[in-house]
């Protein structure tokens, strides 16, 4: 298994920065200083429109000392909003607001009138962000001073979201998850709606070293592109996976990829049952789907211990966009050799311990993460040592191995270069 990429996650931040307008001769203080932001977010999912609707009502209120006595006021408000936010508007009970746009993805609000101290406005804030028909995948990100945060979707969708502590009121149509003021937002909040369709299938056939292998891609409705870059990126990937690998494809079944949501692949990023297929989850990216495509070899090694298994899988996914997307392979290596250099501080797992739950989620993600990052530090290491085609010679001989490879077997396969690195590998097995 692999943890959970993502394909297409939109990220919602709203961050409030409200600015003073300092008159001639003021010494009003910075921005934020003795300010109040009060926040109702709502969202709604609208599948048939493919947009998920926000709304916010945002109260400002002026508690700042330094604009008394009319030395200053507030006239704006600095708002950060998604990149993918459209339909952007504004407005007060009054009338539009005249809202432009500053650095990057944020937007100035400008007031309708002058905020002096001990007052307070109110205004809002309307965007849209895009969704396919059946799967809406996004973040609730709040900040401000006391937020109240309501998520409104059509009750025929299957909804995760990583944090429990809402209220959930079911209506006829829709489910409403409300988390009240006075909540705590550490943290962004992944809202994973999905509503599965009957299958649509995809088939073609890759033309393999020893055999023709056919694959099938089975895909909810609306979800065509999500289809086709899975079936392209598996079709690319096992011919390279053949030769990178040193053998062909070892299984003697074709390959089935379903499209999954967050509750069947247990909150990773896909699994391979084997002659079952690949569940693979809607928002993963080709990335975890080459991991998956590359157990068909692990699972033929006869590896006894996991890190065996996903450390391979995770150091195959690197090598075969090394050569297919090599700037993405190079950005994911130093991705996964950072993660574990941040992470090794807080967790000591040896490898020969290491094991996952069936289920991953908001407490045990990171533990799990660390796994898998110690694991391909130490494939990627070996890999660099030894050279690709040594990697090829060993892969052979787990392969061929008439007994399951434990750690030593192991490292008699790879036959490392001296007795230091050998023991360099030892200590991550078992420290």
């Amino acid at each position: 298994m692999k943890l959970k990429g993502s394909c297409f996650v939109l990220l919602l931040f709203v961050i409030l920065v409200c600015t003073p307008f300092v008159m001639a001769g003021s010494d009003a203080t910075a921005a934020g200083d003795n300010t109040i932001t009060d926040i109702n977010a709502h969202y709604k999912v609208i599948p048939e429109e493919e947009i998920v609707h926000v709304t916010k009502r945002i109260v400002f209120i002026n508690n700042n000392p330094d604009t008394s006595y009319w030395r200053g006021y507030y006239s704006n408000c600095n708002s950060y909003l998604p990149e993918s936010a459209s339909n952007i508007r504004s407005y007060d009970r009054e009338g539009s607001l005249k809202v432009t746009r500053d650095q990057g993805n944020y937007h100035v609000f400008n007031f309708n009138k002058k905020i002096w101290h001990k007052e307070s406005y109110t205004f809002f804030i309307e965007y849209d962000l895009r969704i396919n028909t059946n799967t809406a995948v996004f973040y609730l990100s709040e900040y401000g001073d006391n937020t109240a945060v309501s998520l409104e979707i059509p009750s025929d969708f299957d909804t995760y979201l990583s944090r429990d502590d809402y209220a959930l009121e079911e209506k006829k149509y829709s489910n409403v998850y409300k988390f009240e003021k006075g909540q705590e937002w550490p943290g962004s909040c992944l809202v994973d709606s999905v509503r599965c369709t009957d299958y649509c299938i995809l088939k073609e056939t890759a033309h393999l070293q020893e055999k023709d292998v056919d694959v099938v891609i089975r895909y909810w409705e609306g979800e065509n592109r999500w289809a086709q870059e899975m079936m392209d990126t598996a079709i690319e990937s096992l011919q390279v996976l053949e030769k990178t690998w040193g053998a062909s494809y070892p299984a003697t079944y074709n390959i089935t990829i379903t499209q999954a949501n967050i509750s069947e692949t247990g909150g990773y990023g896909g699994y391979n049952e084997g002659s079952k297929g690949i569940w693979l989850l809607h928002t993963s990216s080709n990335e975890i789907l080459i991991h998956e495509l590359a157990h068909y070899w692990t699972r033929a090694c006869n590896f006894e211990q996991l890190w065996m298994d996903e450390g391979y899988a995770d150091l195959y996914t690197y090598i075969v966009l090394k050569e297919t997307e090599p700037e993405k392979a190079e950005k994911r290596k130093e991705r996964f050799l950072q993660k574990y250099e941040n992470l090794k501080t807080e967790y000591d797992i040896p490898l020969s311990e290491w094991s996952t739950p069936d289920r991953v989620d908001a407490m045990t993600l990171e533990e799990v993460d660390f796994g898998y990052k110690k694991a391909f530090a130490l494939t990627y290491a070996l890999y660099e040592e030894i050279g690709p085609e040594a990697m090829k010679r060993s892969n052979l001989r787990f392969m061929n191995s008439n007994t399951s490879v434990d750690a030593e077997i192991f490292i008699q396969s790879i036959d490392p270069s001296s007795d230091d690195y050998e023991n360099e590998i030892k200590k991550l097995i078992y420290i």
